[in-house]
């Protein structure tokens, strides 16, 4: 909704820079023609000889207050009828039209309704203009000879002005359709976040509860076996595994759970406090780098060998970027323990310098790795959104081996190169 919002408080008028110079141009030529530019001599209000070049330049004055119309409509109508009627007074012969039209035409387009009649009858003096120059032409005349001209000068004012008004009222309507659909869409967009968040709850949620309960089932089995029957090292491990299965369940279904309320669109109450709004936005974008932590348990009970180097002086992240630098840290020790098996060694970098913090995972496959050789983490999907989380924030990444290494680093900065919620 805050798109259309913007939408509504945007100016009517757009800014068109090439129809704007074509417009302008194509008035001058054609008062410069109606003019009678070329025909003859041109002459001075008290008769004598003029050069062509003072009624060019003449027109010229005029027509150039055309380039500002969109921005200035009225400023720019008043102008131009004022040099229409004083421009007959320079040269005799000149006889302007085209330009104060155009005026009165942006005017119209553009200008509320009560300023829009105050410019049709500031147009209407070119009329009055118009029929004196004419009256000066004209041999002997009479009401009936004037009545002619004046009725074709105040039909071409009145024309424009209901033409542009009614191309007024079409651009108001398009836009007000513009906005309606765009409310349609958004209502669609937030129908399907919502069906897609009852799905994954649906199908996501009920497999994980089952393994957990599983996960549960099996890790009280395994205790009872262990106290009951002769005593196995492998029981340990067993119940250490099924342990770290079920605290991942608890992990995933909390993320979940934040996933579809941000699928939702549920948001917190702008009445609330300063810090009401960003213990939401954590949340709404899931853990920082302070639960980095809490986070290598889970992989050092699978079996990895996980040490954590901070150095620098700790700043303040934005959520988004926090979240950012958690997920490389979460993706990288998934795929350490996919690929490199148990006894992986992984050591992780959380490194703050001026710009932000660079974060960085170096991982040594351990005994138990694949018996094809080290494979880059190539599913594509992981790396290929970390690699898009990162840069959305305003961060740079790079992953790949180095020797027998495989080093993913993110360097974020403090706040997102963009404008965020």
């Amino acid at each position: 909704m805050r798109q259309t919002a913007q939408r509504e408080q945007r100016p009517v008028r757009p800014g068109r820079p090439l129809r704007t110079i074509g417009f302008t141009i194509v008035a001058f030529v054609c008062d410069l023609v109606l003019s009678g530019v070329g025909l003859g001599e041109m002459h001075a209000y008290d008769g004598s000889v003029l050069p062509t070049w003072v009624l060019v330049a003449a027109v010229a004055v005029l027509a150039s207050p055309l380039l500002l119309r969109r921005r200035y409509p009225l400023p720019v109508l008043i102008i131009v009828v004022a040099l229409t009627a004083a421009i007959p007074f320079v040269v005799f012969e000149a006889q302007p039209f085209v330009s104060p039209m155009v005026a009165l035409s942006a005017a119209a387009r553009w200008l509320p309704s009560p300023l829009a009649r105050l410019a049709l009858a500031i147009g209407l003096i070119t009329v009055v203009t118009n029929l004196v120059s004419v009256y000066r032409f004209t041999p002997d005349p009479t009401p009936i000879s004037m009545l002619f001209p004046g009725a074709f000068f105040t039909g071409a004012v009145l024309m424009v002005w209901s033409i542009a008004r009614r191309e007024r009222q079409h651009a108001k309507r398009a836009e007000e359709l513009r906005t309606q659909l765009d409310t349609q869409a958004e209502e669609v967009a937030r129908a399907e976040r919502s069906r897609i968040s009852r799905e994954l709850h649906d199908i996501v949620a009920h497999s994980v509860s089952a393994m957990m309960m599983q996960a549960a089932g099996a890790r009280a089995t395994a205790r009872t076996v262990a106290d009951s029957g002769p005593q196995d090292e492998r029981l340990g491990w067993v119940v250490d595994s099924l342990s770290s299965i079920e605290a991942t369940g608890e992990q995933s279904m909390r993320e979940l759970h934040r996933l579809l309320e941000t699928l939702r669109g549920d948001e917190a109450s702008t009445d609330e406090g300063d810090a009401s709004q960003n213990g939401h936005r954590q949340a709404s974008f899931g853990p920082g780098l302070d639960a980095l932590d809490s986070l290598l348990d889970t992989p050092r009970r699978s079996g990895l060998i996980v040490d954590l180097h901070r150095s620098g002086h700790i700043g303040e992240l934005d959520p988004s970027v926090g979240a950012a630098a958690y997920r490389v840290v979460q993706e990288s020790l998934t795929n350490a323990l996919k690929h490199g098996g148990r006894g992986t060694v992984v050591d992780v970098y959380e490194s703050w310098v001026d710009e932000g913090v660079q974060v960085q995972v170096r991982s040594r496959p351990g005994h138990e790795a694949r018996s094809d050789g080290p494979a880059t983490p190539n599913g594509g999907t992981g790396l290929r959104g970390l690699r898009e989380r990162v840069e959305l924030a305003g961060g740079r990444f790079e992953s790949g081996w180095e020797g027998d290494e495989f080093v993913t680093t993110a360097l974020l900065p403090s706040r997102p190169d963009r404008k965020t919620s």
